[in-house]
């Protein structure tokens, strides 16, 4: 049972996220053999305030 988790700065659409999914999903079945029906993907989209590089915030 694969789980992908996505992090990223800002916020996608719900549009842009059915297709990331799509993606991942299918790249997961086409190599390596994992079923969509029991890939787990989570997006967590994070305010730049509160993520960082060295000690510089994103937002």
């Amino acid at each position: 049972m694969p789980y992908v988790n996505v992090k990223l700065i800002g916020k996608l659409t719900r549009e842009q996220k059915e297709k990331i999914s799509k993606d991942i999903s299918e790249s997961l079945l086409q190599h390596a053999g994992k079923a969509k029906e029991h890939t787990y993907i989570v997006f967590d989209e994070v305010a730049g305030e509160n993520w960082a590089k060295g000690d510089t915030l994103f937002g």
